[in-house]
């Protein structure tokens, strides 16, 4: 008997069908976004106010990491994941989400309302789908690989495409930056000080998240961040990139998405792409 040669199913149909499965996971993952948001506002304004200061690790870091975990194991059980509070689980080497469950805990403490919710699933090495919520600003930003981005208003439901600034002159330009875990404060100055000395204005909101997507929206031109997490920039350098944005090393080079790796550091700028960014 001759054996049956596999036919793979047309290129539409293979299309269509990664198309249902990135829904899938976008529908999860605005699902447990949405349950740690509300969680997480139920104690927005009542911490305690002198935890501020050095490495915060927050009873809420921990309430908001628990509740991501557990709806992933519960619905991917197979997929790998890495959280700032849990670290690496390594499970399917293809699939990996890449989560903070809560996005600048020191503007948290101090109750500054700049706060995000960041899940980024990356399939293969490259982010195919990344969320992040401002729950208090009632804001959501969504990038989905080679669709695009988009700002929900989570008050009045309506929602836009986004695309980075026009800006072309450094000059006037709004940057964002932050130290992300460089430790070195010397360090932390010097950029301050090459790039301030270049642009309109030099501004720091204190949550990666936010920050990444505010330069997705046009609200700022580029953002700075030294030794960063995986887990502060694995949705944010999406929503960036679908945006019409560029992800970029200190010296101007493009990152490739295959250099992102659990558990390492990044020295990153996210980009409007026009503007002609100072090399540090």
């Amino acid at each position: 008997m001759r054996s049956r040669v596999q036919i793979p199913p047309p290129r539409h149909l293979m299309l269509t069908s990664i198309h249902m499965e990135i829904n899938q996971y976008l529908k999860f993952a605005e699902s447990i976004s949405n349950k740690t948001s509300k969680e997480l506002l139920k104690h927005f304004g009542k911490t305690d106010t002198s935890l501020r200061g050095g490495s915060l690790k927050t009873t809420y870091d921990f309430i908001a990491d628990k509740i991501i975990k557990k709806g992933i194991e519960k619905n991917f059980p197979t997929h790998s994941y890495i959280t700032e509070e849990t670290g690496f689980v390594k499970k399917d080497n293809d699939y990996l989400w890449v989560i903070d469950p809560l996005d600048g805990t020191g503007n948290f403490v101090n109750n500054n309302p700049l706060f995000a919710v960041s899940i980024a699933l990356w399939i293969k090495g490259q982010p195919v789908l990344g969320i992040m919520d401002a729950p208090y600003l009632k804001e959501r930003y969504i990038a989905i690989k080679d669709k695009g981005a988009w700002m929900i208003n989570l008050k009045t439901k309506k929602k836009i495409k986004v695309r980075v600034s026009q800006t072309k002159d450094l000059s006037k330009s709004y940057i964002i930056t932050c130290e992300g875990g460089e430790k070195n404060k010397k360090r932390i100055a010097n950029i301050f000080h090459q790039i301030y000395l270049k642009v309109r204005e030099l501004r720091k909101l204190g949550s990666a998240a936010i920050e990444c997507a505010w330069v997705g929206l046009g609200r700022a031109d580029a953002y700075y961040t030294t030794n960063t997490y995986f887990w502060d920039i694995g949705a944010g350098v999406l929503f960036v990139k679908e945006a019409g944005g560029k992800i970029l090393h200190f010296n101007d080079q493009p990152y490739k998405w295959d250099e992102f790796k659990p558990n390492k550091n990044y020295n990153l700028v996210v980009s409007n792409g026009k503007i002609k960014m100072p090399k540090i």
